[in-house]
């Protein structure tokens, strides 16, 4: 994300708006959206999983969800477009994969296990279905290798700094 919006604040102000229309358009209808609560009832993490078959969005869903994306991206849509075409590009074309489009912890419920539990939950539901993923910092890699999940792909994204990118499969 911080490819596409390089100033934080701007970041910050464009991404509730960005998930809200990803998640209602892109990821909701698929059904692979989880959330993990604590014992309030607050939210310790959520894990966006596109089901096999439905991570390539058809471009008609795409234009259905512009008005509601290009508030969020506005000047940044063309680097968002180079984003989403470089992740495109390393996708796996098959086997038949759950993909893990997100995962986040809200840093109050960091290191506690939350995205470990919805991972390991998703892997558990479909234990003979390979999942896929793009790793967007080293430090994590060994969290997903955990899971079984390895490192396919390294390549960089065509915009901004440049960060590595790590794509990780996990075989059935």
């Amino acid at each position: 994300m911080s490819c596409i919006w390089p100033d934080q604040n701007r970041r910050h102000g464009a991404l509730p708006r960005y998930f809200a229309a990803s998640l209602r358009h892109f990821h909701l209808p698929g059904g692979g959206v989880q959330i993990a609560t604590d014992q309030h009832g607050d939210l310790g993490g959520v894990a966006v999983w596109d089901p096999p078959g439905q991570w390539d969005q058809p471009f008609s869903r795409t234009l259905r969800a512009l008005p509601a994306l290009l508030p969020a991206l506005r000047a940044r849509t063309s680097a968002a477009i180079a984003v989403r075409r470089t992740l495109d590009d390393h996708h796996p074309l098959a086997p038949l994969h759950w993909y893990l489009a997100n995962i986040a912890t809200p840093a109050s419920h960091r290191n506690q296990g939350y995205a470990a539990r919805l991972v390991a939950d998703r892997l558990a539901a479909a234990p003979d279905t390979a999942a896929y993923l793009v790793c967007t910092r080293e430090k994590n890699i060994g969290f997903y290798q955990r899971f079984g999940f390895t490192v396919s792909a390294t390549f960089n994204l065509p915009i901004g700094p440049k960060p590595p990118m790590w794509a990780m499969i996990r075989e059935p």
